[in-house]
This record gives structure tokens, C-alpha cells and sequence, in this order.
């Protein structure tokens, strides 16, 4: 095995690594984004705050190992730029240069733990949304309410873009 090829297979199984940890910190911080919701329907502002701040941790993490992702995909480049081969510039490239070693594990770990993230990445995005709405619907009904207590206006109107501006009710 040539010197290059000892030095991707190395990189190959720290990239997988890597990937593996994504993974795991992804999951953590879907298990998260679900608890945050149960949170917000139950109005529970300490386990929500407590939440929040364990999200903050994980993301930290993610940070992280982003930055070890990037420093082995610049070493990566660095052999393909010596091999006068194209560089990696996003994860289908990373996968291409390492297809090789895909093969000859017949395992395709770094394929699979990349659509594993990408799963879990969507998931966490789709409970963030939701996430989100019941936040915006629960500010609502909070301005509705403050309204009500201190006589505020009981309509809305829009301007020319499509905002809406508060109106003086009686006047």
C-alpha cells in the first residue's frame, strides 16, 4: 500500500469517527428539541431553561467537532493537491475520495452514518418549526390578553407591504 493510501485510510477512520459523534451529539440534541417542546406545552420555564441550556452544551460540542471535520478534510487536501487530484469541497467529494476504503470494508460506514446525520439533521429542523409556532402562537395570545388589560387597540391594519399596524379602536 502506497504512503498516500496509508495516510487516507488513516483519515478514513478518523473521518468516520468524527461522523459517528456527529451523530451521537445530533441525536442528543433531537432528544432535546423534543423535551424543549414537552416543556413549552406544559409552561415548565425552569425545565426549559435547563434545556435550553443543555442544547447550548450540545451545540458547543457540534461546534467542535466541525472544526476537527474541516482540519481532516484540509489534510485531505492537502495529499489531493500533492496527487494533483480535485479537492474536497463538500461531503458527496469526501465521499468520492473515499470510496475506496468504502469498498474494501464493504461496510460503507461513512456513506451510511452521512445519511443517518442528514436524517436526524431534517428531524431536528422539522421540531424546531414546531418548536417555533407554538412560541409565536403563545406570544400572540400573551399581546391579546396585554391588550385586553390595558385597553389597548382591538384591530389591525396592514400597509402597503403587507405588515400589520395597530389601530386606535373609537377614534
Amino acid at each position: 500500500m502506497s504512503e498516500r493510501n496509508q495516510e487516507l485510510e488513516i483519515l478514513y477512520f478518523q473521518i468516520t469517527d468524527i461522523w459517528k459523534r456527529l451523530c451521537e451529539e445530533h441525536t442528543i440534541l433531537l432528544d432535546l428539541t423534543f423535551e424543549e417542546y414537552s416543556h413549552l406545552l406544559s409552561s415548565d420555564i425552569d425545565s426549559l431553561e435547563k434545556t435550553l441550556e443543555e442544547k447550548n452544551i450540545v451545540s458547543e460540542g457540534i461546534n467542535h467537532l466541525n472544526g476537527l471535520r474541516m482540519d481532516l478534510i484540509e489534510k485531505i487536501n492537502t495529499i489531493q493537491t500533492n496527487e494533483k487530484k480535485e479537492e474536497v469541497k463538500n461531503v458527496t467529494d469526501l465521499i468520492v475520495v473515499m470510496t475506496k476504503f468504502e469498498n474494501e470494508k464493504n461496510q460503507k460506514h461513512l456513506f451510511r452514518f452521512n445519511q443517518l446525520l442528514i436524517d436526524v439533521i431534517e428531524k431536528i429542523q422539522e421540531q424546531n418549526k414546531k418548536n417555533q409556532l407554538f412560541i409565536n402562537k403563545a406570544i400572540m395570545n400573551l399581546q391579546a390578553i396585554r391588550e385586553d388589560a390595558l385597553g389597548g387597540p382591538k384591530y389591525k391594519t396592514y400597509n402597503s407591504k403587507g405588515a400589520s399596524r395597530k389601530g386606535v379602536s373609537g377614534a
